[in-house]
């Protein structure tokens, strides 16, 4: 058994390869390809590169040539050196079949091929070709395309329309304050997260808690960047001197109504509305109570909570209880009717029916009821317990209720506070009540900023109706 080895150069791949099948056959092995000067010392000079394939054959002595299976990249070559790829539907000349990858013919047959798929395409598309369009326009007896190599000239080719994008709209005094705004908050947190960066490594620790406690990373970094930057930052390095100094900062950013407050003479009507179970019900009847009993008040209570099941006999328990007058209503019509009936009350307390604020169909009848009711305040009723996110998207759909106040309920269910602070300085809204448990009429207080500030730098072990008074 002899191994002989074998060169081929040629200006080509394809060629050099041919060349090699024409003299080996098919048990030739390519062993090495490369790329060398052309023609000599000329070739050099000139700068003329050439193909070199060396390949080898196994001559067996005394036994019969058997035939190997061919390599991928084997049968690649011999596919594409024996038979061109042309469109099934286009007939290559025998020049054409014999011509070599990447030859004038070939890039011929390449370009008509796509072109005849591109006008198929646009034909699909309802697209007229260009010699359509000429067809339809040319006068009578206008010379018809040339030919070309015996073949008509293919279709000029439509290019497809670019897509065009809107210009984006110039950009507003406003944007740009949005814009410079919205960087200066990032760069408050990057500051706030990478110590060194601008903020002091005594002061991360503070940053850190108020994200446990549910602050938003602006908020957070904006309140602890704000704190270290008032007074003397050597007092400052005291923990406890830096937690009432970030408590100050939350109350400057907090707005609270105090509660509801009665006028002499004239009468307050108070509309709670809010999503379903949020404690819409149970509230009411807490404030009734308190005014009722403690205030000595004349109250009157409606309700337009037809919806769920035994609404109205719970809030009549409730008015029983109390001692207390209570109106149910259906339409806008009953609910003037009924404010007309309790002209001489001092407080008018109205329940509406809790549902999805997604539901735009109980959102428009209940603002029917809220226009026609004309209430002095509306208080808007949130979980404390709920996400952040949730509650922003709570606010931005009851927002067509025109909220005067949030009422915070179900802080007994919650262990994080950040969330009251951030939806608070976000909404623009003031605090008005926070209830902390179920109990009637105790568990409910007027929020101050002093209690939000605690709750959110120190939290509460056990906020049921007793520790978040003493705050």
């Amino acid at each position: 058994m002899r191994q002989r080895f074998h060169k081929f150069r040629a200006a080509t791949l394809d060629e050099a390869y041919l060349a090699m099948r024409d003299k080996l056959g098919d048990e030739a092995i390519v062993v090495r390809t490369a790329t060398v000067p052309h023609g000599g010392w000329l070739g050099r000079v000139l700068g003329q590169k050439a193909v070199e394939v060396t390949a080898s054959v196994t001559v067996e002595d005394d036994a019969p040539s058997r035939s190997r299976p061919l390599s991928p990249a084997e049968k690649k070559y011999r596919t594409g050196a024996s038979r061109p790829a042309v469109a099934p539907s286009t007939l290559a000349s025998p020049a054409t079949a014999s011509a070599g990858v990447g030859s004038e013919e070939r890039v011929r047959e390449t370009v008509d091929f796509f072109r005849k798929v591109v006008t198929q395409a646009q034909q699909r598309a309802g697209i007229p070709t260009a010699n359509r369009a000429r067809a339809a326009t040319a006068p009578t007896g206008a010379p018809t395309p040339p030919m070309v190599q015996g073949n008509a000239a293919p279709a000029e080719v439509i290019p497809f329309e670019p897509l065009v994008r809107p210009a984006p709209a110039p950009l507003t005094p406003d944007d740009i304050r949005h814009d410079l705004t919205e960087m200066r908050e990032m760069l408050g947190v990057l500051s706030a997260e990478m110590p060194g960066a601008g903020l002091s490594a005594e002061f991360v620790p503070h940053y850190q808690m108020l994200l446990k406690q549910g602050v938003s990373r602006k908020r957070a970094a904006a309140l602890v960047q704000a704190a270290s930057s008032r007074g003397d930052l050597r007092a400052f390095r005291d923990p406890r001197i830096f937690r009432e100094r970030l408590k100050m900062e939350i109350r400057r950013h907090v707005n609270v109504t105090g509660g509801v407050a009665l006028e002499s003479g004239k009468r307050k009507v108070v509309a709670f509305v809010g999503a379903t179970g949020v404690g819409k019900t149970t509230n009411l009847a807490k404030l009734a109570a308190l005014y009722a009993v403690q205030e000595h008040a004349r109250v009157g209570v409606i309700t337009t909570d037809t919806y769920r099941v035994a609404a109205t006999d719970q809030l009549q328990v409730y008015a029983n209880i109390i001692d207390l007058e209570m109106k149910v209503v259906h339409n806008a019509a009953e609910m003037r009717a009924a404010l007309k009936a309790f002209a001489d009350r001092d407080l008018v307390l109205i329940d509406t029916a809790g549902g999805s604020p997604f539901n735009r169909e109980q959102m428009t009848e209940v603002r029917a009821l809220i226009e026609a009711a004309q209430p002095d305040e509306v208080h808007l009723l949130v979980s404390a317990n709920v996400a952040l996110e949730d509650l922003r998207e709570v606010v931005t759909h009851f927002s067509i209720l025109k909220p005067t106040a949030l009422f915070f309920t179900k802080l007994d269910e919650t262990r994080r506070y950040g969330q009251l602070f951030c939806l608070a300085a976000e909404a623009g809204l003031p605090l008005s009540y926070f209830s902390v448990g179920q109990n009637v009429p105790d568990d409910i207080l007027p929020v101050s900023g002093g209690t939000v500030a605690k709750l959110v730098v120190e939290g509460e072990d056990d906020l049921g109706g007793t520790s978040a008074k003493s705050s």
